[in-house]
């Protein structure tokens, strides 16, 4: 809704990748909700898909939001190593129709480590004073605060799922990570997109050369 009251009639690539990302969500969600309807037991096999597409999404939307340097072009080969770890770990690790705990967690670190060095790259960089006005600020946010709230919450859910008080306390802390993920996302939909952000820095005069040359002419 955020989207198409805010950025309907922009072409930008991050922002297009987030918004097939909450599509996949929504889909996903509803998809989840019907097998546990009637008590599927193929609903991890959703969970595990999800993981892996929500991964790519993010990947893509990293790589589009990175400076040009060694993590962007690496970025390609992080994406394929980690369908290859899950694929491994699906196939030969393992149970059938079990939680897929250690490939979320490997999720979790590389998204946030991805997340960290954004925010690093930003701030080093020479408009970090208008990083939190944009949209990929945002975004990362969300996902770093998301991804942090819930990393020990799918490293224990393959052990701890039959355990009901541990289901109610996974259903707790993941909607309410979930809520506040939306909430960053809607957020974000409200701001500039980078690029709108550097042409508006770049007709800012740099007053500081202008009082410098003034000095030397009194």
């Amino acid at each position: 809704m955020f989207y198409f009251l805010f950025k309907r009639n922009s072409k930008d690539k991050a922002l297009r990748v987030i918004l097939l990302y909450i599509l996949y969500c929504i889909v996903n969600e509803g998809m989840s909700l019907y097998l546990q309807s009637f008590g599927s037991p193929n609903t991890v096999y959703l969970f595990l898909l999800f993981t892996i597409v929500e991964y790519s999404f993010f990947c893509y939307f990293i790589y589009l939001i990175l400076p040009r340097d060694l993590i962007k072009k690496s970025i390609f080969y992080i994406w394929v190593g980690f369908l290859l770890f899950a694929f491994i770990d699906y196939v030969f690790f393992s149970k059938p129709r079990e939680w897929d705990s250690i490939v979320s967690g490997v999720e979790c670190i590389i998204v946030f480590f991805l997340c960290i060095y954004y925010l690093y790259s930003q701030i080093k960089g020479t408009d970090s004073l208008l990083i939190y006005s944009t949209f990929n600020f945002w975004i990362v946010i969300a996902f770093l605060i998301y991804f942090s709230g819930t990393f020990f919450l799918y490293l224990m859910a393959d052990r701890m799922m039959s355990n009901p008080a541990f289901q109610k306390l996974y259903f707790i802390i993941n909607i309410s990570f979930n809520i506040l993920k939306n909430i960053l996302l809607c957020v974000a939909m409200t701001m500039k997109l980078n690029h709108t952000v550097k042409q508006q820095k770049s007709v800012i005069p740099d007053l500081g050369d202008d009082l410098l040359f003034t000095n030397k002419i009194n």
